[in-house]
């Protein structure tokens, strides 16, 4: 059972790399999704969201993966079961997995604020197209009846 503990603890710490390297990635498409909404470029943007498809599957499959290892050690998925689990990893490289699972949170934060300017973005974008494809009510153009 030990052994099993280790390889779930293992891969925990395993996969808080991995996903800094993919929210960095994510980042990155985030940041160049919101410039092609203001840029028009329908093409760009599908391969953008395109590109995000397999990085959000593998950190929300991290992020489940976690949980599970957090259940099954019976420690609770919030900072108090972290903070526990990390205590008893030694001294040489708790250090080194408080700072990546600081720079994990803070890199989900970035990213989920620049997701919210791009929801905010892409909201104005479809209100525009509407108001370009639609006649509004504002002016003088002849309504259909609503019979």
């Amino acid at each position: 059972m030990a052994s099993e503990t280790s390889r779930m603890i293992q891969r925990f710490l395993t996969s808080i790399g991995d996903d800094i390297k993919s929210y960095r990635q994510l980042a990155t498409l985030l940041q160049e999704q919101k410039s092609l909404y203001l840029s028009f470029d329908a093409a760009k943007l599908n391969q953008n969201l395109a590109e995000q498809k397999p990085l959000l599957r593998k950190l929300d499959l991290h992020a489940s993966e976690r949980s599970q290892t957090m259940k099954a050690l019976r420690l609770t998925s919030d900072q108090v079961g972290i903070s526990k689990l990390f205590s008893v990893l030694p001294p040489s490289l708790s250090g080194k997995v408080h700072t990546q699972w600081r720079e994990l949170e803070s890199l989900v934060k970035q990213c989920h604020a620049l997701n919210l300017e791009n929801g905010h973005s892409s909201a104005s974008f479809h209100e525009l197209m509407c108001h370009v494809t639609q006649p509004s009510q504002h002016t003088y153009e002849e309504q259909p009846s609503l019979r």
